[in-house]
């Protein structure tokens, strides 16, 4: 049985609609990099506007979050494999 008490447990009931369209977005964005498929980033921005500013705007800053992830993982990788 689950703790009601349980600070995870509240976050988790919490999401709202919007919170798992951006989630699906942005697993729409990094599948599509993943495969190098262009990402069609107005297409997902078109779709996150459906749901306000805010979901756009959420959607911008985790793509860029990730996008400096990968920038920095490509960069640690090359620094790696060059002995640095």
């Amino acid at each position: 049985m689950s703790d009601p008490h349980d600070p995870g447990r509240t976050a988790r009931a919490q999401l709202s609609e919007q919170d798992l369209t951006v989630a699906a977005l942005v697993g729409r964005y990094i599948e599509r990099r993943e495969h190098n498929e262009s990402p069609h980033v107005h297409d997902l921005l078109a779709v996150a506007a459906e749901f306000g500013d805010v979901a756009v705007d959420a959607l911008r800053t985790v793509l860029a979050c990730y996008e400096a992830m990968r920038a920095f993982d490509d960069d640690g990788a090359s620094r790696q494999s060059q002995g640095g």
